[in-house]
């Protein structure tokens, strides 16, 4: 029973539903491009016109180039519709791709070309270095070149740029092709140290000038000289060593404020340096005379570059003898005065120095002290030195005296 009102009802509402769906009009869009032309230059005003037979339709342009994309509204005109291209747009080098759109449909698609307005003049980018340089065959500086049109688009591949170098009196020129967006050239180093000056030149349209300098390449083995007032041994005058010119291998001097070392080494094997930098590719460097009787050898360097000769200073004594007076129970000892190669004192500064051992030699302590107006004095506190049996050794000046003294007391 229940089967049977159910098949009763789905007649009924078939019954109704009886009338038909009327089918959509579907408007068919058909449009034609009357653009003859499709290369233009940056900076033309670009005009894309079509002609539809439904002017009423909702189209409108998808254009899209290297500035970005954009949706262009249209313009009638004389049964026409017209699209115009943004300035943005229409000064950018390169294909602008369009597609005429109807409802989010593409109807028609296709493609602009503009070419960089060289017409209008040229600008010219340009980057050089690095803007020193080491004389010789290796190195090198590179300029690179970007020349571009007013709209700053990149002139087209294989545009001639004309480049063009000095040195001193010698001038050359180059011509080298753009390639991906840019020129470029290696300046050469040359043997003379010096300065190079560079300039390109682009459709008539010159560069700034540019400059890299070259400097001398590393120097080569050098002499060197000393100087001296006197050969005494006194701690108080000045040795002078100088440098003859050093230069490079292509004879460039080498340039001023090249640092030199010079290391010295003693009969003891003891060694001691100074340092000078270069004037005019020449080095002076001083350093005090010792206090005591010496051999020196003395060798300059420039680190990682060259050397100099060896040479031998030697030096004699300046100081003879010396006195030695104790006092305070032998706890306080003067020494001095002490005089040089004419009976004058010592300069201030010259080193006096006291080992103290035990009466059975074992080492105790080292005292050290310094002239002042030709004496110095050095007291043994009991608070540091008991009393007792004490081997004392002097040295000053190269010259050590030594005595056995019982201390007591203060």
């Amino acid at each position: 029973m229940h089967k049977l009102v159910y098949i009763v009802i789905c007649f009924i509402f078939l019954a109704c539903s009886s009338k038909k769906e009327e089918p959509l009009n579907i408007i068919v869009i058909k449009a034609e491009l009357l653009l003859k032309n499709k290369k233009y230059n940056a900076g033309d005003s670009i005009i894309i016109p079509f002609k539809i037979n439904n002017q009423s339709a909702e189209v409108k342009l998808h254009i899209k180039n290297a500035f970005g994309t954009l949706l262009l509204n249209p313009e009638i005109k004389n049964e026409k519709i017209i699209f115009s291209l943004p300035t943005n747009f229409s000064r950018k080098s390169g294909f602008c791709h369009w597609k005429l759109l109807e409802k989010g449909q593409t109807i028609l698609k296709g493609k602009i070309e503009i070419s960089p307005n060289v017409e209008k003049g040229t600008n010219m980018e340009t980057y050089f270095g690095p803007r020193s340089i080491t004389a010789g065959y290796k190195d090198y500086s590179m300029l690179v070149i970007s020349p571009t049109d007013i709209f700053d688009n990149t002139v087209i591949k294989g545009t001639e740029v004309i480049i063009k170098s000095q040195f001193q009196k010698l001038i050359n020129e180059y011509k080298v092709e753009t390639t991906d967006l840019m020129a470029w050239y290696n300046v050469r180093s040359t043997t003379k140290a010096g300065r190079i000056l560079v300039t390109s030149e682009c459709n008539e349209r010159t560069s700034k000038e540019l400059t890299t300098i070259v400097f001398p390449s590393n120097s080569t083995n050098f002499k060197i000289k000393a100087f001296q007032d006197h050969d005494y041994a006194d701690g108080n005058q000045i040795l002078k060593l100088k440098s003859d010119i050093i230069k490079d291998e292509f004879g460039n001097i080498v340039s001023d404020g090249t640092l030199v070392t010079f290391i010295i080494e003693n009969d003891k094997k003891f060694r001691l340096y100074t340092v000078g930098t270069t004037i005019s590719g020449v080095v002076e460097a001083r350093t005090l005379h010792p206090s005591e009787a010496a051999n020196w050898n003395v060798q300059a360097f420039i680190t990682g570059a060259s050397e100099s000769n060896v040479i031998d200073v030697d030096f004699r004594t300046a100081i003879t003898d010396f006195q030695i007076y104790f006092s305070k129970h032998n706890r306080n000892i003067d020494i001095g005065p002490i005089e040089s190669f004419m009976k004058q004192l010592v300069p201030d500064g010259i080193l006096v120095q006291l080992d103290i051992y035990t009466e059975n030699g074992e080492f105790i302590e080292t005292k050290k002290t310094t002239t002042k107006e030709g004496v110095s004095s050095i007291f043994l506190s009991p608070e540091y030195l008991d009393d007792g049996t004490y081997r004392l050794v002097i040295k000053a000046a190269g010259i050590t005296k030594e005595f056995t003294k019982q201390i007591n007391g203060t």
